[in-house]
């Protein structure tokens, strides 16, 4: 009896625009057993696919020879599917049963220049194992399991030795395991410990890998200005489908989990979305063990009737085993020429993978020095309208201070947090942060050494009123100023422990401001919003 399983599609509809497969009248007959072909679908049959226009015309045929792996083309609205072994999935699942509950701004927020790290993923497997954090902490706000739902105290459940952290008790790893197939060896999504924390990335050099590229990319980058509508295509792989994040389901060892986050392209375009204010369509034509030639061989059928803005070509995981450097560039050009054939406009984002854990189970020895070949070849094409994300170099420098344990879910799949580097790189070509965030602040001013030296409260600001509390009970003599984005607002003395502050009499409207604390030798500043 075939078993068909149909779990969802990873369409993304932002804002008012839609990306939607008409089924208007058959004016052909379909052969039997054809249903409606969903955008975005990956189609896991170990067999064969059709795929066929609106009105019963044969756009794609996929073999026996893809393994089973087929995604929806360009202007699908049916599909036959020929499963090898009498059923198939669908996936990924991106559904209202499994609806982000992270908080999609603050996972945006760059790891290289944000106050914040928010819910940065470890491993935790026992007593006495340790997993180091990116930076070092001057505080640390929480450390959590896996959807937020139990906090660890530090002392009892964790210690801290500059950005190390060792587990003290069973709590932090009660859900933590593995399972294994064939080829990988998975860590179960309910594994990672979060922490929040305040970073010092003094004597780190990596954030200059990632830069503002916008000038290279003048036509996307104009209709994001201009808050016109953006399509964005992902030619890809299973990282690019998003196999392996939280939100993501998939066959029998891809199972869904909080905190549900999508894959790093819906991060990207929602992100998009959110800075510029203007619809941004992504279509995901991403299917997982495909390599540069496959992107070669099917790119004109899935990208140019859609006419894309800019195309995401994410390739090079599996062309370590056994595509060389000068056909992997053959193969990226000749895509790029394809596209370009039919769509004179679209620019390209060239995404240098990242490495993978070459001591993990499923990893070739050598893919460290494979994939710095590949990213070679990526580089070289750089021109205007393609530029290049470079997390080959990224994850190497991410693995060196973490190691890849904490950053991957396999050895050739990146967790939440490594997939969060490659959405907050690929924003940062258009969008370059401001220094302090634009949204979400923390309580406590917080001084070089990590201590509090005020509180500042309620914050968000919502009755009209703050308080600033100066935790020394001697400290009464401060000073407290306030600042915009731009400019200093208004500095006063404050000579109490405890100071009741009204926004209508300092002329503070709706927003985000910088508070300053000085109390003697020691400052100190934290965020308040203002509604």
């Amino acid at each position: 009896m075939k078993r068909i399983l149909f779990l969802g599609t990873l369409s993304i509809l932002i804002g008012f625009t839609t990306f939607l497969f008409p089924q208007n009248v058959i004016q052909k007959s379909l052969p039997s057993g054809v249903q409606a072909a969903n955008p975005n679908i990956i189609y896991m049959a170990q067999g064969g696919c059709v795929f066929y226009d609106k009105s019963g015309n044969t756009l794609l045929t996929v073999d026996s020879i893809e393994t089973g792996w087929s995604v929806t083309p360009a202007l699908a609205a049916w599909v036959l599917v020929k499963p090898a072994s009498g059923w198939y999935f669908e996936f990924p699942n991106y559904s209202a049963s499994n609806v982000p509950t992270c908080n999609a701004v603050q996972y945006m927020r760059p790891f290289w220049n944000s106050d914040t790290i928010y819910n940065e993923l470890i491993t935790l497997s026992g007593v006495g194992k340790s997993a180091n954090l990116m930076f070092v902490p001057k505080k640390i706000l929480s450390v959590t399991n896996y959807d937020f739902s139990k906090n660890f105290v530090l002392g009892t459940d964790y210690s801290l030795n500059g950005r190390t952290i060792t587990q003290v008790s069973s709590a932090p790893s009660l859900t933590y395991s593995t399972k294994s197939d064939t080829h990988l060896l998975f860590t179960n999504p309910q594994s990672w410990t979060c922490v929040t924390y305040i970073p010092d990335r003094k004597g780190w050099g990596g954030a200059n890998i990632f830069t503002n590229k916008s000038a290279k990319l003048p036509g996307t980058y104009a209709k994001l200005l201009a808050k016109q509508p953006v399509v964005i295509e992902a030619l890809g792989m299973s990282i690019t489908a998003g196999l392996n994040v939280s939100g993501f389901i998939g066959d029998k060892n891809v199972t869904a989990t909080k905190p549900y986050m999508h894959s790093y392209v819906d991060l990207m375009a929602d992100e998009l979305h959110r800075l510029y204010g203007g619809p941004v369509t992504m279509i995901n034509s991403s299917c997982g063990g495909k390599t540069a030639a496959w992107v070669d061989q099917y790119c004109t059928a899935m990208i140019n009737p859609n006419n894309p803005d800019l195309v995401l070509i994410d390739m090079g995981m599996n062309d370590i085993w056994g595509t060389t450097n000068p056909q992997f560039k053959a193969s990226i050009q000749s895509v790029i020429s394809k596209i370009k054939a039919g769509c004179p406009n679209a620019e390209f984002i060239l995404i240098d993978n990242m490495l993978p854990d070459v001591t993990g189970m499923g990893a070739p020895s050598n893919g460290n020095t494979l994939m710095y070949g590949l990213s070679a070849q990526l580089q070289s094409l750089e021109a205007p309208g393609i530029v290049n994300l470079d997390m080959t170099q990224m994850s190497d420098t991410i693995y060196k201070r973490k190691s890849a344990k904490s950053c991957l879910t396999n050895s050739l799949h990146p967790n939440d947090y490594l997939a969060r580097w490659y959405a907050q790189g690929l924003v940062g070509l258009f969008y370059t942060y401001p220094p302090l965030p634009c949204c979400d602040v923390e309580v406590n001013s917080i001084t070089e050494d990590g201590s509090e030296v005020a509180n500042v409260y309620p914050n968000p600001v919502v009755d009209g009123h703050f308080i600033v509390k100066f935790n020394e009970s001697d400290a009464i003599d401060g000073t407290v100023s306030i600042f915009d984005m731009n400019k200093q607002i208004i500095t006063i003395k404050q000579t109490e422990a405890i100071k009741d502050y009204n926004i209508s009499s300092l002329n503070l409207p709706s927003g985000i401001y910088m508070i300053k604390i000085t109390i003697g030798d020691k400052s100190s500043t934290t965020k308040i919003i203002v509604k």
